[in-house]
């Protein structure tokens, strides 16, 4: 029992920390796909919430009833060889996008603590990552599970410091933000849908961690409701605090500032693991893909992609969120319906469904 409790804030860990990033630990997703919706923002974060425990619980289910090692296990008897092959090929564009966005993140952070120059300090995040992903599966378990109980408990922590602490009226920010969609509704669903694709990736790869089905169910329900309460947090600061904060590249920090300069370099430290974190998910994911692929040694594609992030970092921090996030939302969000279908089907297995499935997670002899 202690065992299970375990593996299950692991896979937990490991699937909040696929998200908690840059976008998310700063505020920017949130200001952009919520706040901009004023209170309808709120609703959107919890439907995100039960969307992510709901996926979590499909995929996690799936990977452990099938045996399922790795993303093209879980794509190509779900999706098909031709669609599962677009999917597979934009994901792993989408990846290599993510990493550099948390690398540019993390290492704008960096560079304003050291005064290092940017670029320098990207690289240097680039190769901490690199380190990490060389440790695979079991470093990444440990990293995760270590450090997103602290990030999620700093980041509720953070929002209710600032509701505390501010001295300032209640205003709108829905006029100094741009709408990612035209309603909170489908805002909500472009979030959850580009966030999945790096989050099925790697819960394709913590079977060992699986061994039964309280495990899969809870791990993919307390992800998702540590998803929640944290982006709960951050949009309620945003919401509340002065409108200004809306036209930072880094809102929570630039909000912490105002209030206490000591509170903003914490904080800073926080965002600064909290990309960190997110970094290693996205390029150990990269990796993986590019190993199933071509045969190339992983610590050689780690450094490559380490090298490679530098210049797509130089977009900015909060351009790239805004261009590449929506762009591969409409990508995820066919993948989560899927999902959502498979799940329900898995609820009400046919005869089809019965029989003994080989590792593809097709019946055995239909592969």
């Amino acid at each position: 029992m202690r065992d299970e409790y375990k593996n299950i804030f692991r896979v937990a860990g490991i699937y909040a920390a696929s998200i908690t990033g840059a976008g998310f630990a700063s505020g920017q997703e949130i200001m952009q796909f919520f706040s901009a919706y004023e209170t309808g923002g709120f609703y959107g974060i919890l439907l995100a919430g039960i969307l992510f425990s709901t996926v979590g619980c499909i995929v996690l289910n799936k990977v452990r009833s099938e045996r399922i090692r790795n993303f093209e296990e879980f794509i190509f008897p779900v999706f098909g060889w031709h669609a599962g092959w677009i999917i597979e090929t934009a994901s792993t564009g989408f990846i290599f996008c993510m990493y550099s966005i948390m690398t540019a993140g993390s290492g704008k952070i960096l560079s304003q603590m050291t005064g290092m120059p940017f670029r320098t300090a990207v690289f240097i995040m680039g190769l901490i990552s690199a380190i990490f992903i060389m440790t695979d599966i079991k470093g990444i378990a440990v990293l995760s599970s270590v450090l997103t109980p602290i990030l999620i408990a700093g980041i509720i922590l953070t929002g209710l410091y600032i509701v505390v602490m501010r001295d300032s009226p209640v205003f709108s920010v829905s006029a100094y933000l741009s709408h990612i969609t035209g309603n909170w509704f489908f805002s909500s669903l472009l979030y959850v849908s580009y966030n999945s694709i790096i989050a099925v990736m790697m819960m394709c790869t913590v079977l060992p961690y699986l061994k039964t089905r309280r495990t899969a169910a809870a791990a993919g329900i307390l992800g998702g409701a540590a998803l929640t309460l944290a982006a709960l947090a951050i949009n309620t600061v945003i919401f509340l605090f002065q409108p200004s904060s809306a036209e930072a590249e880094i809102p929570v920090i630039d909000i912490l500032q105002n209030i206490s300069a000591s509170a903003g370099r914490l904080y800073s430290v926080l965002l600064w693991i909290a990309m960190l974190v997110s970094a290693v998910t996205s390029g150990f994911c990269f990796t993986e893909r590019i190993g199933s692929l071509v045969r190339v040694n992983k610590r050689v594609t780690a450094l490559l992609l380490c090298a490679a992030a530098v210049p797509l970092s130089t977009l900015g921090f909060s351009r790239l969120i805004s261009l590449v996030y929506p762009a591969f939302g409409f990508l995820g969000l066919f993948m989560v319906i899927v999902i959502l279908i498979t799940g329900v089907q898995m609820l009400m297995p046919g005869p089809e469904h019965k029989g003994k499935r080989g590792k593809s997670g097709l019946p055995a002899g239909g592969e």
